[in-house]
């Protein structure tokens, strides 16, 4: 009797690195450059899709911003609100669409100053990188903010880092 060959299964990885933002022209700039970024990642079994499933939220130093006319501290919690599977291909090429929210510390009534920034963090992005032999890569993603303090505002996210485990 042949043995049977069993199916692979997807693959948990952790993609350790930094991430930095620009947001060009936005009134108060997050302070968010190359700030340590774990995240916790599945390949699928066939290695043709991987997903963002969690990461520790970002927390900012304090820093000053201004809302409309005033000049107020604020400090900014980074947190992933959604991410749907992405693409991964052979020549270490990968793109995740992700949803960011950033919760701002300073509050007013009546005002949402939240803001959510949805991207697709990708090696093919201008600067990225596709994995090398060694499990390093770089993502890089782009968009604008909806909602709150930043909304209207483009932002461009840049995360290096390395992978705990290749997927083949």
């Amino acid at each position: 009797m042949a043995k049977k060959k069993s199916a692979p299964a997807p693959l948990a990885a952790v993609f350790e690195g930094a991430c930095s933002l620009d947001l060009p022209g936005a009134p108060a700039h997050v302070p968010l450059d190359d700030y340590p970024l774990v995240c916790d990642i599945v390949f699928s079994a066939k290695r043709d899709q991987v997903e963002l499933v969690g990461f520790e939220p970002i927390a900012t130093q304090e820093y000053q911003a201004k809302i409309g006319p005033m000049s107020v501290t604020n400090a900014t919690t980074v947190k992933l609100r959604r991410a749907k599977p992405g693409t991964l291909s052979r020549d270490g090429h990968f793109a995740i669409p992700i949803v960011l929210h950033f919760d701002h510390l300073f509050d007013m009534p009546f005002y949402e100053e939240d803001s959510d920034l949805v991207i697709t963090l990708s090696t093919k992005e201008e600067g990225g990188q596709p994995l090398d032999a060694r499990g390093r890569a770089t993502l890089v993603g782009q968009g604008t903010f909806s909602g709150g303090a930043l909304d209207g505002y483009p932002c461009r996210m840049t995360y290096r880092g390395k992978l705990s485990v290749m997927p083949w």
